[in-house]
């Protein structure tokens, strides 16, 4: 634990130094604007519907093993499968019109994700007792953060650090648990291919213009949701794993 505080810490107070980041508007500037069915971003819309589905069959299944659990590790992940259905259906709205109101409900459902997904991941590699109390902190914080950013968008002065925080502080400090506390019989290696698939959407984000240049059948940003799914594909099998 040592390590992930000091990892916090010194997080922290870079956060608190950086100056306040406020929403550029370019965000919303999406590459692929076509409209199909009578739907705005129809591909950016549509690649939405994979979270739809993993969710559900996420939330099934952690419901149908609600008494292999203790309570704590339950709610950790029904949390992270709510999450990831809300972020299929916030994300298809967000995308039919894309402006900084309609994003809170693409980015809420995803800090249930981050942050119920980080506290499994402590509450199985690092100590069980901080991990379930450590997912309602995380979990306050991270809505805490979306409504934080919107109010200081509203009102002049917009503010994207503590969203930074609760989104990038798990995709640092997970990489680190996985050293110092590296457990064979666990979900290692479904862990990395996570990461990969998140890194490549990440990627995919941020060319997205380029890439819909150069094949004009999809952009950037749709292949980013179809990794990122992918993704949660891979904590729909860790989940499967460790409720076997």
């Amino acid at each position: 634990m040592v390590v992930l505080l000091a990892l916090f810490v010194i997080t922290a107070v870079a956060l608190m130094i950086v100056d306040p980041i406020a929403q550029d508007l370019a965000y919303h500037r999406f590459s692929d604007d076509r409209e199909m069915l009578g739907i705005p971003h129809f591909m950016d819309v549509l690649s939405n519907l994979p979270f739809v589905i993993v969710g559900f069959l996420g939330i099934r299944l952690v419901s149908r093993s609600y008494k292999k659990q203790p309570l704590g590790l339950f709610l950790m992940s029904f949390t992270v499968f709510v999450g990831v259905l809300l972020t299929g259906f916030g994300s298809g709205f967000y995308h039919v019109e894309p402006n900084n109101f309609t994003l809170i409900f693409d980015r809420l459902p995803m800090t249930l994700v981050f942050t119920a997904f980080f506290a499994t991941i402590i509450y199985d590699y690092v100590d069980r007792r901080a991990g379930a109390y450590l997912f309602y902190a995380l979990l306050m914080v991270g809505i805490y953060s979306i409504l934080y950013w919107y109010y200081t968008e509203i009102t002049g002065a917009g503010d994207l650090r503590l969203y930074a925080f609760v989104q990038f502080f798990p995709i640092v400090a997970s990489p680190l648990i996985l050293i110092f506390y590296h457990h064979e019989d666990l979900y290692t290696r479904q862990l990395i291919y996570l990461f990969l698939a998140y890194a490549v959407a990440k990627f995919f984000e941020h060319f997205d213009s380029q890439v819909f240049d150069l094949i004009r059948v999809v952009s950037g940003h749709t292949l980013k949701h179809l990794f990122s799914a992918l993704a949660v594909w891979m904590i729909y099998k860790i989940f499967k794993k460790r409720l076997a």
